[in-house]
């Protein structure tokens, strides 16, 4: 049936398979998307020497989900493909159903891809409904670029061979290579109450029949919006790389200032991205600029994303997580002879001069900062206050509220990973404490 590219999906799909690596999966719903993919992989040698399985997730939402299992399992044998199903839970609070269910399947797609590839049936009309959709809730241009034809996905990578052609195509195909095959009708795809069915059957069939070539123009402002966007990635990645201080999780301030609006915005989405596996949105990003980075200098800004919060102390960004911002309020004593005792979500070692761990020689008292603490760093100089220390070490107002305070007898000696006197190396010489923060160490 491969006469020629227009009246077949076979050429899109054989030079998509000559440029990927096995295994190769069909992600197989039933429908008649997923099944004209399946059956033209099906007739693929390239594919089925590639080892060829379908992968059938099972959202488990609809009540004759069991019914449709069934249906794919009979499709794939009939074929001769093995299929595996996949039953996943769909979590819907605080997401939606849409978006949960997709989250679910996603995740699924990454447990089975086992280094190889996973292709989806996705085609030009479901561009233009993204685009559309994404555009109605106020997406960037990150957004309206919508679906990638490929992209890298858990250890292997996702590949949609048909994204630029007509689903009339793919249909027609269909029916005419296997016209005896039956597919399912999912009933949530014609559910006006969820958002991308009344663009489906609601919306787009309106601008369609003004604009004929609607489809085609939005997938194509969809192409267009990510390469534009790729260019932006390319730039905000070496931005970012710029602006990163040694430890990560900070950028400098005066280095994002000199970058363009689009770069310093896509800066800040990988270095979230990065940090904690999102990235925020357009009005997120707005309110860190405004709320974070723009705030007077004199305050300690803060902006919660998440489960992570955006800092700043001085002319540095922090992003960090929240448990990590927050005072560590504890008092207890270190009794002689023990090597470690725990202070809140933290343990302290004792440690000699080789990182070696030892016993305190006797015993000392550790508490968190109440304020007007003063410590003699030097013998023979002055008593300080231990905010200025502070200061002067630039340590950030939330680090100082988890710093564990040393104190032999009334004397304090040391605060935890930030300085020590010497008075601490007078009473035991070589002793060092260090504090495990989430499989760091910080050292006095």
């Amino acid at each position: 049936m491969d006469r020629n590219a227009s009246s077949s999906p076979l050429p899109l799909l054989r030079a998509c398979i000559e440029s990927t690596r096995g295994p190769l999966t069909v992600a197989f719903s039933g429908g008649a998307d997923s099944t004209a993919l399946l059956v033209a992989c099906a007739h693929s040698e390239s594919a089925r020497s590639m080892g060829l399985r379908a992968l059938h997730v099972h959202h488990g939402l609809h009540q004759d989900a069991d019914a449709w299992a069934e249906h794919c399992t009979a499709v794939a044998a009939a074929l001769g493909i093995a299929l595996i199903v996949e039953r996943v839970q769909v979590d819907p609070r605080g997401q939606g159903i849409e978006a949960a269910a997709r989250a679910a399947r996603f995740a699924a797609f990454e447990c089975h891809i086992d280094g190889g590839t996973l292709l989806l049936a996705q085609h030009q009309d479901d561009q233009a409904e993204t685009v559309l959709l994404r555009l109605l809730r106020g997406a960037a241009i990150d957004g309206v670029a919508a679906m990638r034809a490929r992209r890298s996905l858990g250890s292997g990578e996702l590949r949609r061979p048909w994204l630029t052609l007509p689903r009339a195509t793919i249909l027609s195909w269909l029916r005419e290579t296997a016209p005896m095959l039956r597919w399912l009708d999912d009933p949530a795809n014609i559910d006006p109450k969820f958002d991308r069915s009344f663009v489906r059957h609601g919306l787009l069939p309106q601008i369609v029949a003004r604009f004929p070539a609607a489809r085609e123009r939005l997938a194509r402002f969809a192409h267009l919006a990510r390469e534009q966007q790729d260019e932006i990635d390319r730039a905000a990645a070496q931005a970012l790389a710029s602006c990163r201080h040694l430890d990560r999780a900070c950028l400098d301030l005066d280095g994002l200032a000199v970058l363009s609006p689009a770069i310093r915005r896509g800066a800040l989405r990988q270095f979230a991205l990065e940090r904690y596996g999102s990235m925020p949105g357009f009005h997120e990003l707005e309110r860190i600029e405004r709320e974070v980075i723009g705030a007077r200098e004199d305050a300690d800004p803060q902006l919660i994303v998440g489960n992570y919060v955006f800092r700043r102390y001085r002319r540095t960004l922090y992003l960090l997580p929240i448990i990590q911002t927050e005072p560590i309020v504890v008092e207890t004593v270190w009794p002689a002879g023990a090597e470690r005792v725990p202070y809140g979500p933290l343990t302290l070692r004792a440690m000699d001069r080789v990182g070696g761990q030892v016993a305190v020689p006797s015993t000392l008292r550790l508490c968190s900062r109440q304020g007007g603490e003063r410590m003699q760093v030097r013998a023979g100089g002055p008593r300080r206050e231990l905010r200025d220390l502070f200061q002067e070490l630039s340590v950030p107002p939330w680090q100082r509220a988890r710093t564990p305070l040393l104190y032999a007898g009334s004397t304090l000696v040391a605060a935890i990973g930030v300085i020590a006197s010497d008075a601490l190396a007078n009473i035991w010489p070589g002793l060092r404490i260090a504090a495990e923060r989430s499989q760091q160490c910080s050292m006095v």
